[in-house]
């Protein structure tokens, strides 16, 4: 989780940060900061004892969660048999599953970015929320890390690509390249610790499919996007630049948190009182957020934007910690929340027998998490139950896959 949610924080904190500095032409776009009042030595302040507090924990970390587990896993005789005599059809089935999903979220708009469909059973949204925050990617995970163990074929890792491509499509998001990092950083582990070399060739071809496919996927997610958000038309020709600088735009303000940090530092009403009173913010489909009603009251919905769209603006963690107004709690608080996390990574770790993919996501889905952290805060806590339910099923799981010894 550490790897992930401080890679968020550089490019929002010292990257996005130095392009708002040095150029005129960034600016602030999540929330009511004032820029001829600017005076970047308060936020300068609170990201420099926010990055010293994140050194602090990986130093210690090491110390306190290791991964107890050194040895490869050994797949049970009759289950390795069972897989080897039926892999092509676990793969198929495994497709046929995979695609079910897409397809249904993407006819009724169960779970998407932005959209909100009121007329599902919340225990369907509940799955498909679930579905498509993770637990796709965790399935997929560990169908790449039992072929892998039993054939040692990396090509398997394709799989992981398509999973994270059509994920992404289905829900409109645009964090393809982001998402495969976590895939990425998994089989780097993973071919490591099983002692087999990465050539040349093969990393030549996962970089152009990744290419290719972010591309792909960049494009098709802002036609989606447009008509599914707004009610205009647009015209075809105009496509391939506004995509183009849609790309430049979001490379720079995509990052979260720096924005929300610029302007709540600005404020003048922070305490404890403002903090607590956050905890119980509601979901309110197109209502103004905490964040939203308290630092961005210029915020207003477009003309062209359909009626089920939804809007989120989430400050990040650390700007909300700071609603307190206390440095000292914001890095308190930040260690108390890699701890839990990086606890949680290193469990599915250990649970999962050194399945370094699955850990990887989950340390990725942890970042993603609270990097956007802000809004409607208590839904963390169903959120980390969900992990908690989903770590006693590996448990178990890779109990009956594996054997003993």
């Amino acid at each position: 989780m550490s790897f992930f949610f401080y890679l968020f924080l550089l490019l929002s904190f010292w990257f996005k940060f130095s392009c708002i500095i040095f150029f005129e032409n960034i600016k602030v776009t999540e929330g009511d900061f004032d820029v001829l009042n600017a005076n970047f030595d308060k936020t300068s302040k609170i990201i420099i004892f926010s990055f010293l507090t994140c050194v602090f924990f990986s130093m210690v970390r090491k110390f306190l969660l290791q991964n107890t587990l050194k040895k490869k896993i050994k797949i049970r005789n009759s289950v390795e048999i069972f897989y080897r005599n039926n892999r092509l059809l676990i793969v198929f089935l495994y497709f046929v599953f995979v695609i079910l999903i897409w397809t249904i979220n993407y006819k009724f708009s169960i779970y998407s970015k932005g959209i909100i469909n009121q007329n599902i059973p919340p225990i369907v949204k509940y799955f498909f929320s679930w579905s498509f925050t993770y637990g796709l990617s965790i399935i997929t995970s560990i169908f790449i890390y039992i072929d892998f163990v039993i054939f040692k074929e990396k090509r398997i890792f394709i799989v992981g690509i398509i999973e994270t491509l059509f994920t992404h499509l289905t829900i409109f998001s645009r964090a393809f390249l982001t998402s495969i990092i976590a895939y990425l950083r998994g089989y780097h582990y993973l071919l490591k610790f099983f002692e087999i070399k990465l050539y040349k060739k093969f990393i030549l071809k996962i970089s152009s499919i990744i290419i290719l496919f972010s591309i792909l996927t960049f494009f098709s997610v802002n036609e989606l996007r447009h008509q599914n958000f707004k009610n205009n038309d647009i015209n075809n020709s105009l496509i391939l630049k506004q995509n183009f600088f849609e790309f430049i735009h979001l490379s720079v303000n995509r990052w979260v948190g720096i924005d929300a940090l610029l302007t709540v530092s600005q404020s003048k009403n922070l305490d404890f009182n403002l903090f607590i009173s956050s905890l119980v913010e509601k979901k309110q489909i197109r209502q103004k957020s905490f964040y939203i009603d308290n630092f961005f009251k210029s915020f207003t919905y477009g003309e062209n934007e359909k009626e089920n769209l939804n809007i989120v603006i989430t400050p990040g963690l650390i700007p909300y910690l700071y609603y307190s107004g206390s440095i000292i709690f914001v890095c308190f608080s930040l260690i108390i929340v890699l701890f839990l996390c990086s606890t949680i990574e290193t469990f599915f770790l250990n649970f999962s027998r050194n399945n370094i993919v699955l850990s990887n996501l989950i340390g990725y889905a942890l970042a993603i998490r609270f990097i956007h952290f802000g809004y409607v805060p208590y839904n963390t806590i169903n959120f980390m139950f969900s992990f908690l339910i989903l770590l006693i099923l590996v448990y178990f799981f890779t109990r009956l896959i594996s054997s003993k010894d």
